[in-house]
């Protein structure tokens, strides 16, 4: 006769990896949350410079540019800083204009910003597609930004 397989071996076995997975599943959204909060913090700099140069530039040209190489060429931006970090190589998404406002004035605006699917690249895409739906369902823009183009907002980003 082989070798008998003693049932409370098998038992302890299996109990031991039902405890991996649980752990597995209760670390999961753990893992994520600190990957992002460092991913954020490193997109949140890029938007805080952007934001500085697009200040620079808007003094001396009177308004805003959606053309980073204009930022780039003028010396206000450097080259690498327009891209967002951990998107391989995907740039920021920019956009200008100008509002009207009641006293006939013009007002330039501008909107810089990366989307959660960009910058969250890589990690778990069901909580992206939560982040992004939230978001959504929220009236908010999906992602990290600065400036709006709707409403002036001295380019403040939608974190602070």
């Amino acid at each position: 006769m082989g070798p008998r397989i003693n049932k409370s071996c098998i038992l302890a076995v299996l109990a031991a990896a039902l405890a991996v997975v649980c752990g597995l599943s209760i670390y999961a959204p753990l893992r994520f949350d600190k990957q992002m909060a460092a991913r954020e913090r490193v997109v949140k700099e890029r938007l805080v410079k952007i934001r500085y140069a697009e200040e620079k530039y808007r003094k001396v040209n009177g308004t805003y540019t959606d053309d980073f190489a204009a930022l780039v060429k003028g010396g206000y931006l450097a080259d690498s800083l327009q891209f967002i970090p951990f998107a391989d190589g995907k740039k920021f998404d920019i956009a200008v204009t100008t509002q009207l406002t009641k006293s006939g004035r013009q007002l330039p605006l501008m909107e810089c910003g990366a989307t959660y699917e960009d910058y969250l690249k890589g990690l778990d895409g069901n909580s992206i597609s939560n982040l992004t739906e939230e978001a959504y369902n929220n009236g908010r823009y999906p992602g990290l930004k600065i400036g709006d183009l709707m409403t002036p907002n001295d380019n403040a980003g939608n974190w602070e």
